[in-house]
């Protein structure tokens, strides 16, 4: 399918020293650059996974999973994925119809799973319709469910506040999402307007000079332009 792994950086770290926050970038010949970011989010993980399908559209999926079983539902959703195996995590149901979260190997021989949020609905001819869904392959599943297990969820605290889910933009250059935190980065200078909202893998080109090795995977127009400026301007 064209995948290829790419540089990941290092994890930020909070005030106690341990990591706070994992992200791994892989190809897809199909899709090209995509991303799956986790991290603390109040008294929960957050898992933003760009792009994703949104009934049926791309566009970036932020997925707040609160941690109110002191740790076991996110702890079972990471060992899934570290293990690459199947796991439901949650189930809802309404009269006629339920949802469900769920963690799907389902192309074993291509090594890619998949995040979805399933709706289905009873009888025999019952609709069912994925409503949200991030297709990965199962390695960067592995390593960003080993994160949570060991570095992340030791952080959670029952007492945090229950947030909301934090806010991000798509990286212009390659639509990684950026949270405001030293991720993100303005550079002045490389043309016009200040390219503004980039994140660390593209503030020193490293991201076009990676391409190459992605066996040609297609790069949006747009995004090439922005990879070309920023190398430009770091040269």
């Amino acid at each position: 399918m064209g995948r290829h792994k790419l540089h990941k950086p290092r994890v930020p770290r909070g005030e106690s020293g341990q990591p706070t926050e994992w992200f791994g970038t892989a190809f897809k010949s199909v899709r090209g650059m995509q991303h799956l970011d986790v991290r603390q989010s109040g008294n929960g993980i957050l898992i933003t996974s760009s792009p994703a399908e949104i009934d049926g559209a791309p566009a970036s999926w932020q997925l707040r999973l609160r941690n109110d079983d002191d740790g076991q539902g996110v702890n079972e959703l990471g060992m899934a994925m570290k293990a690459r195996r199947g796991h439901v995590y949650s189930v809802s149901e309404e009269p006629g119809a339920k949802t469900v979260l769920a963690f799907l190997p389902n192309h074993p021989a291509e090594a890619v799973g998949t995040l979805a949020r399933v709706r289905t609905s009873e009888g025999p001819d019952g609709d069912v319709v994925f409503e949200r869904s991030a297709e990965r392959p199962t390695e960067l599943w592995a390593e960003a469910g080993e994160n949570l297990l060991l570095r992340i969820v030791p952080q959670l605290r029952p007492d945090a506040p229950a947030d909301g889910v934090d806010g991000c933009l798509p990286c212009p250059g390659c639509y990684r999402p950026v949270y405001d935190s030293p991720s993100s980065h303005t550079l002045s200078g490389a043309g016009p307007l200040p390219l503004a909202g980039l994140c660390r893998l593209r503030t020193d080109g490293s991201k076009l000079r990676s391409l190459p090795q992605a066996g040609g995977a297609p790069i949006n127009p747009e995004q090439l332009v922005v990879l070309e400026t920023v190398a430009a301007a770091m040269a």
